[in-house]
C-alpha cells in the first residue's frame, strides 16, 4: 500500500513537471505558471521521528522496551542454563555410559530447541505488540498531517524518505509533533 502511494505521488510529480515543461516549450506562459512553484506549497514530514517523539509514541516505546528487557532477561537465563548443561556434558563425556551420554545429549537438544522456540515466540510477540501500539498512533498522525495540510494551504505533504531535495523550511516534522501532542487537529 505504501509503495502504491509512493508511485502515485511520484507519477503526479513527474506528470506535473512534464506538463510544465511541455507548456513552456509551447511558449504558453499562463499554463507554465500554474505548474510552477507560485501556487504550489510542498512540505515533508519525518514519520519515524514523529512516531518516536509524540507523547503516545514515547509511552509505547517505553512499554515495549520494558517488556523487551524482561523477555531478554528470561532468554539470558535459559542461555546460561544451556551453557552450563553443555559444560557438564563435555566434562562427563568420557565417564558416562553410551546410554547415559545419549540421554544427556537428547536433554541438551531439547533445551536448545526450547530456547530457539522461546526466542522466536518472543520476537513474534514483540512485533505484534509493536504493530498494535504503532497502528493507532500512525492513523492519528496521518489525520493530524492531513488536517495541518488543509488548514495551512499545502498542496502536498510527503514522507521525508520521498524528498530527494527540499528548500529550507519545508520540514514540517516539529510542527506536526507539536500539533499531535496538543491534541488539536
Amino acid at each position: 500500500m505504501k509503495r502504491i502511494a509512493v508511485v502515485l505521488v511520484a507519477a503526479m510529480l513527474l506528470s506535473a513537471t512534464a506538463a510544465g515543461a511541455a507548456e513552456k516549450a509551447k511558449g504558453d506562459e499562463t499554463a507554465a505558471k500554474a505548474v510552477s512553484s507560485d501556487g504550489v506549497k510542498l512540505g515533508y514530514v519525518d514519520l519515524n521521528r514523529c512516531l518516536n517523539e509524540v507523547n503516545e509514541g514515547k509511552t509505547a516505546k517505553a512499554q515495549l522496551e520494558a517488556d523487551g528487557k524482561a523477555k531478554k532477561a528470561k532468554l539470558e537465563i535459559m542461555q546460561n542454563e544451556l551453557k552450563k548443561m553443555k559444560e557438564d556434558l563435555d566434562k562427563q563425556k568420557l565417564i558416562l555410559s553410551k546410554d547415559a551420554l545419549a540421554e544427556k545429549e537428547q536433554q541438551f537438544q531439547q533445551k536448545f530447541f526450547e530456547l530457539q522456540k522461546t526466542s522466536a515466540d518472543f520476537e513474534k510477540e514483540f512485533a505484534d505488540k509493536e504493530s498494535n501500539f504503532i497502528k493507532p498512533i500512525s492513523q492519528k498522525l496521518q489525520a493530524v498531517i492531513q488536517q495541518y495540510g488543509q488548514s495551512n494551504g499545502f498542496t502536498m505533504i510527503v514522507p521525508r524518505e520521498m524528498a530527494l531535495y527540499s528548500l529550507p523550511g519545508t520540514d514540517l516534522t516539529d510542527k506536526i509533533i507539536a500539533t499531535y501532542n496538543s491534541g488539536k487537529k
